[in-house]
């Protein structure tokens, strides 16, 4: 189960009042992936987004051959899925639950996550720069991995 205590133990969340981490927790279900369980494909939709409650996820992409070429691999608090969750586009990777235990995360069905956005602008202020900080810091990974490949060839 999500509470308030976890979402603000979760940098994304910290910032929440009190009273906004009790309805956005009440907005989640909890879901369990067995180990190596995909919880979605590349260029599935995107209609929920995910938070690691426990176990670990690794995230990948397709290569033009078919086979998967890793990412990262994500941990308990962290986020997962809002790309799609945010640009209504599909998945942009595929994510399957850790090879060491099951994987238990929060989901939001997206429409009600907008919902929740827009009838709280505080706190959807304080998610949103979050999740653009997150992004932003993924960007800057992203694109120092590819210098560093650029400057391999």
């Amino acid at each position: 189960m999500v509470t308030r205590d976890f979402l603000k133990a979760v940098e994304l969340f910290a910032a929440l009042a009190p009273s906004d981490a009790d309805a956005l927790a009440a907005l989640a279900h909890e879901e369990v992936f067995q180990k190596g369980q995909t919880i979605f494909r590349e260029r599935d939709p995107g209609g929920k987004l995910y938070l690691i409650l426990t176990g670990a996820v690794d995230v990948s992409k397709t290569e033009p051959g078919g086979a998967l070429m890793p990412l990262a691999r994500l941990g308990r608090g962290e986020v997962l899925g809002e790309i799609a969750a945010f640009d209504g586009g599909p998945r942009s990777a595929t994510a399957v639950a850790g090879v060491v235990a099951e994987t238990h995360l929060a989901s939001w069905d997206v429409a009600a996550f907008h919902r929740y956005l827009s009838s709280r602008p505080q706190a959807g202020v304080l998610i949103l720069t979050g999740l653009l900080r997150k992004l932003g810091s993924r960007l800057r990974q992203t694109s120092e991995a590819v210098q560093t490949l650029v400057r391999g060839l």
